[in-house]
């Protein structure tokens, strides 16, 4: 009786085979969002590597690996941060994603000094393409690097004033002023990132008072920027 029930169980179990074929199509996958990669390496630099990764949506992600001196047996672990693009800059990234092949003529064609490997990447349901590059002639991808350099800025800039905030809140004065000096050149870009953390630094009666003003201002200023 048993083994009836077994050789029933069997043939059930491969009579049903055909049908979970017909509902999961070998090969079958999910649709990709588009996706749009920035990385950059520079080993003298810091950080010496970095990447964002855009969705279609307007999030993004970031991860940084910070400057090791040669010799040094220090293995940092990389920084993440996720954040959501502001329309306009989500707007520059929509706009670059499809133009990467335009690009190819542009590229390092001219010495110039070295600035980092630079690579963008798109993916989409059609397939990928990249570029890699250290210096552009093209106008557009030229300030689409600057784009990507300023988040970059802006975030490690948050980093340190939060570390800062938690540990050394001495320095942190030093660190609004190299904000203040970056805002005053436009290197910085997505600027309300750095908002929660100026919030935190001009109610911590524990900072510096001159720092906390500073803040004050740099936060009034990012709000400006942010509205424009």
């Amino acid at each position: 009786m048993k083994a009836a029930m077994k050789a029933a169980l069997v043939l059930l179990l491969l009579a049903s085979i055909p049908l979970l074929a017909q509902a999961s199509p070998a090969g079958a996958q999910p649709s990709a969002s588009p996706t749009l990669t920035f990385d950059l390496r520079w080993p003298d630099s810091d950080p010496q590597w970095f990447q964002l990764v855009f969705q279609a949506d307007g999030s993004a992600r970031y991860r940084s690996l910070p400057h090791v001196e040669e010799g040094s047996q220090a293995d940092p672990d990389p920084y993440e941060f996720s954040f959501t693009l502001s329309q306009r800059s989500r707007e520059r990234v929509a706009a670059i994603a499809p133009k990467l092949q335009n690009f190819r003529g542009t590229l390092d064609r001219v010495r110039v000094a070295f600035t980092g490997s630079k690579t963008i990447r798109y993916q989409d349901d059609s397939g990928s393409s990249s570029i890699s590059y250290n210096y552009t002639s093209a106008p557009e991808l030229s300030s689409f690097t600057d784009l990507m350099l300023g988040i970059s800025s802006t975030i490690e800039l948050r980093r340190d004033l939060e570390s800062e905030l938690r540990f050394d809140k001495l320095a942190i004065d030093g660190t609004l002023r190299h904000v203040d000096e970056l805002l005053s050149l436009h290197r910085l870009d997505e600027t309300q990132i750095l908002q929660p953390v100026l919030r935190r630094i001009v109610e911590d009666r524990e900072v510096l008072n001159m720092a906390r003003q500073r803040a004050s201002r740099i936060l009034e200023s990012t709000s400006v920027l942010i509205r424009k």
